[in-house]
């Protein structure tokens, strides 16, 4: 029952392609032609976007190193500053406080 019908249907469709297949030469041709056009512009596509990320790449990584750059100077300057404070103060100063909580763990 099966076989018959899968028979059938594979008929119907090697009679559809044998059809199409008779199409004349100006089909063809501009199927052809429109394949090529849509090949074209995706080549063109690609390309694009390699040429942009060529150009865009330097771009970012020069911005990203001088940023690096900025927020090494700022820490620089902010360790610094903490370093002259902390110079500026008592030496030999004792900090007091109070322990609030603290949990002691026992080695095994």
């Amino acid at each position: 029952m099966f076989d018959s019908s899968f028979r059938q249907q594979a008929a119907a469709w090697q009679q559809q392609f044998r059809m199409r297949q008779q199409g004349s030469v100006l089909q063809r041709l501009l199927a052809w032609l429109l394949l090529g056009v849509i090949l074209l512009v995706g080549a063109f596509f690609l390309l694009f976007a390699l040429v942009l990320s060529w150009v865009l790449i330097p771009i970012m990584l020069f911005r990203h190193r001088r940023r690096m750059r900025q927020f090494r100077q700022h820490a620089a300057h902010t360790q610094s500053h903490a370093q002259a404070s902390a110079r500026s103060e008592q030496p030999g100063a004792i900090i007091e406080g109070e322990v609030l909580h603290k949990e002691e763990h026992e080695r095994r």
